[in-house]
């Protein structure tokens, strides 16, 4: 029982402390936490009450622990459910926050009323009885949510990671079902716990071989998205420090430069004209590492009402110019016109990014398709160029700092930063980004706004 109660306190923890940020891993802890209390619940009236009752009979300690027994197995019992499907909710990401916020306070009705009943009517067929109408159904609920959100899930490396969780949470729900709700009603005082830990164990062992594998709710090493995030993070400290002290000496380059002119005036015009030039490539120099340090730092969002048309037709505007030097064509398909709340700058240096992509994939001339398309969970705009596409080699790693797929130009303006910069804004927004492409059959980069940050339209 301690085991139990153990291994569950423990991935509560580790799920919450690697990411207390995502709500689904909060939500997650939260009901491993309550699920955990059923093994100390157990240890309490099966070990520690009868040592205790055979010690010293009825005492004040023996009632002590038969009330923390019974309130820690109302919790249990209660909360458990509740908190699975709350985190099935956030993590199929049905419905936006101002609904779930609702669903939450409704949802706990039920945990309410059966603890009432618990701690009122000291018959637990009762109280079992109760659970049956509304605990089984939220396990069922959870149970579908978590495939379906597996099922309908767009993203190839969201999907791997939404697969792992139905595969090591459905089961064992299913199982916490029938064997505690159903199997108490027909047959009280049931011991269930021989039964469940063989599930449970399937649960634990199934999520260490997933996390050490494509990863699971955060835990990772995760999938493609972890490693990513990793470079990211190590790219923006180590550029952060770089750029301070690349900064520092080109400020002793140029200052030097400029003293040793002063010093000469107009003896040697040729060796005034080399410390200009030395000058400019310092200043040159200066620029590249603060653009480079201000894509790679940490992005804060504001966020407002922003319809995303006009964000598109903006930038297609002020590029207007060289789209036609380049002989390209843009073509818009808004299936939707909706209103999006997210940061305007920020977006609209990602679209710009993308633009510029799809024209350097088209030196010369082409078409760039761009489309928005909405459903219940996601806003979509996808930016579609007919340039050569990207090797299947090559297609797994353009999110990573710094990897491109262009031929580096005299200019160095080509860092191989623009889609890492999306990648950081939309896991900011709390969507996705998402680059498909064929050798021979263009780009497509699909941007995903979560249906939550969807306003109107």
């Amino acid at each position: 029982m301690l085991v139990y109660f153990a291994a569950l306190l423990a991935a509560a923890c580790v799920l919450y402390k690697l990411h207390p940020q995502r709500e689904a891993n909060r939500w997650a802890a939260f009901f491993l936490l309550f699920a955990s209390t059923g093994g100390l619940a157990g240890y309490i009236r099966d070990d520690l009450l009868f040592k205790l009752t055979e010690r010293a009979g009825t005492s004040m300690w023996s009632d002590f622990a038969a009330f923390a027994a019974k309130g820690l197995a109302t919790l249990n019992h209660t909360l458990t459910p509740y908190g699975v499907l709350v985190f099935a909710l956030v993590y199929a990401e049905r419905f936006s926050r101002k609904v779930r916020a609702k669903l939450k306070l409704l949802l706990l009705l039920p945990a309410a009323a059966a603890a009432a009943v618990y701690w009122t009517i000291p018959d637990e067929r009762a109280f079992f009885l109760t659970l049956l109408f509304w605990a089984v159904p939220y396990y069922a609920c959870s149970c579908w949510l978590l495939v379906s959100a597996y099922r309908c899930e767009p993203s190839a490396w969201k999907r791997r990671e939404k697969l792992a969780v139905a595969v090591l949470a459905v089961p064992t729900l299913a199982a916490i079902a029938v064997l505690i709700n159903v199997a108490n009603v027909w047959e009280p005082g049931f011991r269930f716990f021989h039964y469940i830990a063989f599930f449970i164990a399937y649960s634990l062992l199934a999520g260490v071989a997933f996390a050490f594998g494509s990863g699971v709710l955060g835990v990772k090493v995760r999938l493609e998205k972890d490693p990513l995030e990793s470079a990211v993070t190590a790219v923006s400290s180590g550029t952060a420090m770089l750029n301070h002290t690349i900064k520092n000496e080109i400020a002793k380059i140029s200052m030097s430069a400029e003293n040793i002119k002063f010093a000469l005036g107009q003896q040697d015009a040729e060796t005034a004209e080399q410390l200009d030039l030395i000058v400019r490539s310092a200043d040159h120099m200066k620029q590249m590492v603060a653009r480079i340090h201000g894509q790679m730092q940490e992005i804060v969002l504001e966020e407002r009402p922003n319809r995303l048309s006009v964000l598109i037709e903006q930038n297609v505007r002020s590029r207007s110019a060289e789209l036609e030097r380049s002989g390209i064509r843009v073509e818009t398909d808004f299936e939707c016109d909706p209103i999006v709340l997210c940061d305007p700058v920020h977006v609209g240096e990602v679209i710009s990014n993308l633009v510029t992509n799809a024209m350097e994939a088209m030196p010369g001339g082409g078409t760039l398709h761009v489309r928005i398309a909405a459903s219940k969970r996601y806003v979509e705009l996808s930016l579609r160029d007919n340039g050569p596409g990207i090797p299947q080699d090559r297609l797994a790693r353009v999110l990573e700092p710094f990897y491109t797929t262009k031929k580096h130009t005299g200019g160095g303006g080509n860092f191989g930063l623009g889609l890492t910069y999306g990648y950081q804004v939309m896991q900011k927004i709390g969507g996705s980004i998402e680059v498909t492409s064929r050798e021979g059959a263009g780009t497509v980069v699909t941007l995903r706004f979560p249906g939550n940050k969807r306003l109107e339209g």
